[in-house]
């Protein structure tokens, strides 16, 4: 069979519990990547199996201490690693749906003509121990996760995964979907698998100006947390609880975006009056 002409990278770190189903559903591509944190389980030799090339992580996106400090800067070197110019990313837990492949195979085999979409908009599905979420606050949670790097695209932040292109760059939106997995036991408001994440956000918010930090942490993020619960209501209201989110999942989304503004605006009064104290 014919492999798929395009690349498609990952971030591990001891990601040997998740990454076969990963790489199961990518196997198809000619050029896997994974950039890696320095795992030492099974990660490296589950690469191997699949004939995934492996990027140490540049230590300068990492805290001294461990964990990942600039997601943004680390996602952005697996790609510049990669040999394609049309490029999808996953992360290790996650997986390609086989629609979604065929979608990436056809638009990545077919040769590029003036006004064709660069960069493609992909909807999420969630499935929490293996069940499928039929209805979340977060659908369809669009992100770019596959483009042509002569867009321009790259990541333009440490923690969140936004994109960003050369102006004018045609954008077109896929049906098809990339599926997140989730164990019910790692839904957490705070610490769990996303405490570094977190931390970084936290981070980031303290930098911004006093007003910059009220419009775009204390009140996008208030805005996102109220939009989320009247979209949770509504999905149980619909569709009762069979095919929708866990009630404690959608509860920490909804409170998540809340701790985030308490958390940060600590941080802030405390940088306000001891500049020169760190985080």
């Amino acid at each position: 069979m014919e492999k798929i002409p395009c690349s498609v990278a990952m971030l591990t770190f001891n990601s040997e519990k998740t990454l076969r189903r990963a790489l199961e559903s990518v196997k198809d591509f000619d050029d896997i990547v994974l950039c890696d944190g320095g795992s030492t389980d099974g990660t490296h030799a589950i690469a191997q199996e699949y004939g995934a090339r492996i990027v140490p992580q540049d230590a300068k996106y990492l805290y001294p201490e461990g964990g990942l400090a600039d997601g943004g800067g680390a996602r952005n070197q697996m790609m510049q690693a990669t040999k394609y110019d049309w490029y999808l990313w996953i992360d290790s837990d996650e997986s390609v749906s086989p629609e979604l492949r065929a979608d990436v195979a056809r638009i990545a085999s077919t040769p590029l003509k003036e006004g064709d979409p660069l960069a493609y908009r992909i909807p999420i599905r969630i499935l929490i121990d293996d069940r499928l979420i039929k209805y979340s606050s977060n659908y369809p949670g669009y992100q770019f996760r596959f483009f042509n790097k002569t867009s321009g695209g790259h990541l333009a932040r440490r923690a969140h995964n936004r994109i960003e292109f050369n102006p004018g760059t045609v954008i077109g939106t896929l049906a098809t979907s990339w599926y997140v997995y989730v164990d019910s036991r790692d839904i957490h408001i705070l610490g769990g698998p996303w405490k570094h994440y977190r931390r970084v956000e936290i981070e980031e918010a303290c930098k911004r100006t006093f007003p910059d930090f009220m419009r775009y942490i204390v009140w996008f993020h208030f805005r996102a947390s109220a939009g989320m619960f009247l979209r949770a209501l509504r999905n149980y209201l619909l569709h009762g609880f069979r095919d929708t989110m866990p009630i404690e999942a959608e509860l920490a989304r909804i409170l998540s975006p809340l701790v985030l503004i308490v958390n940060s605006s600590i941080c802030k009064v405390g940088r306000i009056f001891s500049p020169k104290r760190a985080l």
